[in-house]
């Protein structure tokens, strides 16, 4: 169950949102290299960017953004380096080429904070967003209960008259680093709701991505959760945001992660843990004893993955399971997590083993 939380494409990660108005910031030509990418990395992500699994993390959000069309990725196995999983030499941005706005920069008085738009060269898309919102620091400026926080969708309608145009702006330019920010326009992302509930004293989060396998992991759980202190309801892509409510629970120090065994299924976790980081929240593990389970069944029919594609996804998994799980996926097939089931789980009793997460290592 991997379908996005609202109607319609799911929105970016709020990682690969910060990640994606970094890069279009640099996109002085169409071509965006290597050394622009890392660049952009570190300024939007410092924290993953300079973490031990930096790599991955940059594979996994650039993949992302590809995904929704906002660059393209080289298809020439010779544009991407030799690491694992691989990175690309250079990406596309196909962006509309700047021209000039409708109205003339020298007659728009822009506000304070918006001084950096004076020497920013501009599309007459992005001169047209600006000036909504320069209408709206100018409307606001005296009038501190118009700039209380509001949800981004609300403020977004306030704005421009249409509740999604914020979604699609914090990606681009104009929220690069040192441009426009949400603090600014008093806005945020609300990030989904995380249902979970508690099991026992364990310092361990297990986040479960279907309903069903949710229902049963609690059941079985509940009387002996053992390292297990809390389990929640991940609910497909909308983890990716819901992530950050993990910082309301007390005493976690562990997070792992049990999902569908797909590219989606693998990409959540990965993407979510990099949103994660930011908020202060340790690496998201996988549940390395409920995957070896779900890796014994027979796969079905799914979505053929392209060899370095595969590598980049299956890197989150535990070096043990990449190998049968990158042959899964570019043999084009794919292992839904309710083959394990409340009568298998009920007798095969390893994937219970807590010395560490759900067998997460081995003793």
């Amino acid at each position: 169950m991997t379908s996005p939380p609202d109607q319609g494409r799911a929105l970016l990660s709020p990682a690969a949102a910060q990640l994606s108005a970094a890069l279009h910031a640099r996109a002085e030509r169409v071509t965006v290299g290597r050394a622009i990418l890392v660049e952009a990395f570190r300024e939007a992500l410092p924290g993953p960017a300079s973490g031990e699994h930096s790599r991955s993390a940059l594979a996994t959000l650039l993949y992302e953004i590809a995904e929704h069309g906002i660059i393209h990725l080289p298809t020439a196995r010779t544009k991407w380096d030799a690491g694992r999983p691989a990175l690309p030499e250079q990406v596309r941005i196909p962006t509309a080429a700047p021209v000039k706005s409708s109205t003339p920069r020298r007659h728009v008085s822009w506000r304070p904070e918006l001084d950096w738009a004076y020497s920013t060269r501009l599309t007459a898309s992005q001169t047209e967003d600006l000036l909504a919102c320069n209408r709206w620091f100018r409307d606001t400026h005296n009038h501190p209960d118009r700039r209380s926080p509001l949800p981004l969708r609300e403020r977004s309608y306030e704005i421009f008259r249409h509740e999604k145009r914020l979604d699609t702006l914090i990606t681009g330019a104009l929220f690069a680093p040192g441009r426009l920010t949400l603090e600014q326009l008093a806005t945020y992302r609300e990030p989904p709701p995380l249902a979970y509930r508690g099991l026992g004293d364990g310092d361990t989060l297990l986040v479960v991505e279907n309903s069903d396998t949710y229902a049963t992991l609690h059941d079985l759980l509940k009387p002996a959760p053992g390292c297990i202190g809390y389990i929640a309801f991940g609910s497909g892509r909308a983890f990716e945001a819901s992530v950050e409510n993990i910082t309301e629970l007390s005493d976690i120090h562990r997070i792992v992660y049990y999902g569908d065994l797909d590219a989606e299924g693998i990409a959540i976790p990965a993407r979510a843990s990099i949103t994660g980081i930011q908020h202060g929240l340790p690496p998201i593990e996988p549940a390395t004893g409920l995957y070896r389970l779900l890796l014994a069944h027979e796969p079905n029919a799914g979505d053929v993955i392209a060899n370095d594609r595969a590598h980049s996804l299956t890197a989150w998994l535990p070096e043990e399971l990449r190998q049968a799980a990158h042959a899964l996926l570019t043999k084009g097939q794919r292992i839904a997590q309710e083959a394990t089931n409340r009568n298998e789980l009920s007798v095969d009793r390893d994937w219970r083993w807590c010395a560490s997460p759900l067998g997460n290592s081995s003793p």
